[in-house]
């Protein structure tokens, strides 16, 4: 089944993943369009992680391809990917601890004037004007998130649901086109849940493609304009959240029933 789209950035076609004997994901082709957040939902071991795990280059499939955009991009190592502008987050919150909250996010800035030779005979008057710029970019991001009085402390000492936000707004500061995020509502506040969403809403506005697995329906809800479910490795439905409420296959399989 495939998402109908008019402008795909990411495409999926007929991917197979296999763990022995058993198939995780089965023959699943979606399409993803610019400017669109796509949700994925689906009961535990629907094969959603370790499809997101297949685009994000993190698993190779047994079968079938990804692109992006007019390229092949199966298999591609995830750091090859973050060049191309697609990023991903993980289910558990990945933040360098004895690290500032600022700097964390700084980790992501991609292709720093300082980090480079030949950029850095340019005169450190160039990459320091860049260094400011990504502080004050960075800081707006926190700002956004009420975490602009954190920006010096280490995330060792912030909540669970704190450090998913650093690890949100570092994937930020990638700059990414395609934004891959696995269960970004774990951990959060009932406000951060909302304040998500409305970003998500924001990055889709600026053209970013949003795909995201989710459990939490309040955020798939608000922040999604398609929602797919995926039930035993392949999508049943595709739509609105309504025709996601009604359809009986994946209303079973929550159930216990599929």
């Amino acid at each position: 089944m495939s998402v109908q789209t008019t402008t795909n950035v990411l495409e999926v076609k007929n991917v197979t993943v296999r763990y022995g004997g058993h198939v995780a994901v089965d023959d699943c082709s979606l399409d993803f369009a610019r400017g669109i957040v796509t949700g994925i939902i689906g009961p535990n071991g629907a094969g959603k992680s370790t499809l997101m795990n297949v685009i994000a280059g993190i698993q190779r499939p047994a079968s079938g391809t990804v692109h992006l955009e007019t390229d092949d991009i199966t298999g591609k190592s995830p750091h090859v990917l973050a060049r191309r502008g697609l990023v991903r987050s993980f289910q558990h919150a990945r933040v360098f601890g004895h690290m500032s909250v600022l700097d964390n996010l700084l980790v992501g800035v991609p292709h720093q004037s300082g980090d480079h030779f030949w950029k850095m005979l340019a005169g450190p008057r160039t990459w320091r004007k860049e260094e400011r710029q990504s502080e004050e970019r960075a800081l707006e991001y926190l700002a956004g998130f009420r975490l602009e009085g954190y920006a010096h402390s280490r995330c060792s000492e912030l909540s669970g649901g704190q450090r998913r936000i650093v690890e949100y707004l570092r994937v930020l500061m990638a700059e990414p086109r395609v934004l891959l995020l696995d269960e970004p509502s774990v951990g959060l506040a009932p406000w951060l849940v909302e304040k998500l969403a409305i970003d998500l809403r924001r990055l889709a506005s600026e053209g970013c493609t949003v795909l995201l697995i989710e459990h939490e329906m309040n955020l798939i809800q608000k922040a999604c304009d398609v929602i797919v479910g995926m039930v035993s490795g392949k999508p049943v439905v595709s739509g609105s959240f309504n025709d996601i409420l009604s359809n009986e296959t994946l209303q079973a399989a929550y159930l216990g029933r599929a």
